[in-house]
């Protein structure tokens, strides 16, 4: 099947649309070191208020606002508390001990979820076999959890982690680069999510469409000290008005559209989800892992050829790839490009799926016209 190539590594390739770069061109040019950027400031103030928080900080990325949130909240020679699934853990562990000098106490849980009494677990195991062990200096939370398939930790939960590490002194961060996914999904709103946390950070190009950007929120003292860090990692911006007048956009005019990047989501997992080939979870949110194990190919194999025949994947954890959505794919694409996965684990490993399975057409709803030429592929599987 041919296909228009299909880039679902990740929802962080957005290109800006013509109001966003109107919003650019526009901005002014201040030089944010010295406090004298309009944009930079309305940015803040705005997520701040969002949020709940007493003040904001922009950032390069989000890996610098929680490099930064580290190297201030936890302390040096501490240990930082987080789910084993979390991107702290899997991927900025090395930058977390290098530039903050503090370890990762890394919880292995079955469904991703940090609980009290498994954070209360963890420390207390450390403190009784290890009696000079690292203290805990900061309790670690992320939503969307990128591991787990763009899954949303509930707010209940988080709430119950903020109450219980509270009372043990213990300051609670999260990492909400894709956060507003949560809001989007749950219409739960952002001060709700802000009050689970004494610090936190949003991600803009994640589905939000900026091109750069990030912004790390907190209470003025934490926000105070976060900018003496942000200057000592060379993040300090100086001109910083047109990224900021784009991730600002963004936040107003993209948040509420993410919920058609769900919907699509869960489109095309409902089309694998009726193959033999695939194990697929109906995700929460905008990603969909894909586990391929079925399949007489790795991982690894897989994803080379299908972005070889147009669909473009990320390989993740095991046997699994993952496929992003954002404002780049329509409902039409998202179904299009399952389809072409399945023709392409047709050929790899050769089977028919069993009689009386319900059509997948009939399974995403009316939102998206099927075209005859779909039907007729999908029953060639029936």
């Amino acid at each position: 099947m041919s296909l228009e190539p299909t880039d679902l590594r990740s929802d962080t390739m957005s290109p800006p649309t013509p109001a966003m770069a109107h919003a650019m061109t526009t901005a002014d040019h201040g030089d944010d070191r010295y406090g004298e950027s309009a944009a930079t400031r309305a940015l803040e103030e705005h997520c701040a208020a969002m949020f709940g928080k007493d003040a904001a900080l922009f950032m390069p990325s989000a890996t610098m606002s929680n490099q930064v949130a580290l190297r201030v909240l936890a302390g040096r020679g501490r240990e930082v508390l987080c789910e084993a699934g979390h991107h702290l853990n899997l991927v900025q562990a090395p930058a977390a001990a290098d530039l903050a000098g503090v370890a990762i106490n890394a919880v292995v849980t079955p469904d991703g979820l940090l609980r009290p009494e498994t954070a209360a677990q963890a420390i207390d195991h450390r403190a009784r076999w290890v009696p000079d062990h690292a203290t805990t200096g900061l309790l670690w939370t992320e939503n969307t959890l990128t591991s787990r398939g763009g899954r949303i930790h509930p707010l209940p939960l988080l709430t119950d982690l903020k109450r219980w590490s509270t009372r043990r002194g213990i300051a609670v961060y999260l990492d909400g680069s894709r956060i507003m996914h949560a809001v989007a999904a749950t219409g739960i709103g952002p001060a709700a999510w802000g009050a689970t946390n004494d610090a936190m950070a949003l991600c803009f190009t994640k589905g939000l469409g900026a091109p750069m950007g990030s912004v790390l929120l907190g209470t003025t003292e934490f926000i105070s000290a976060a900018r003496r860090c942000r200057q000592w990692y060379g993040g300090a911006p100086r001109q910083s008005g047109p990224a900021a007048a784009a991730a600002l956009w963004a936040l107003r005019h993209n948040s509420a559209r993410l919920a058609e990047d769900h919907a699509n989501a869960a489109a095309f997992a409902a089309v694998l989800a009726e193959s033999p080939y695939f194990g697929v979870t109906a995700p929460d949110t905008n990603i969909v892992h894909v586990d391929v194990s079925r399949l007489q190919c790795p991982a690894a194999g897989f994803a080379a050829r299908a972005a070889e025949a147009g669909v473009r994947v990320l390989t993740c954890r095991g046997a699994e790839v993952r496929a992003v959505f954002d404002a780049r794919t329509s409902r039409q694409r998202a179904v299009r490009a399952a389809e072409c996965l399945l023709t392409l684990a047709a050929r790899l490993t050769p089977h028919r799926v069993a009689p009386g399975r319900t059509r997948w057409w009939d399974r995403i709803g009316p939102a998206y016209p099927v075209t005859v030429a779909a039907q007729a592929y999908s029953r060639t599987w029936e």
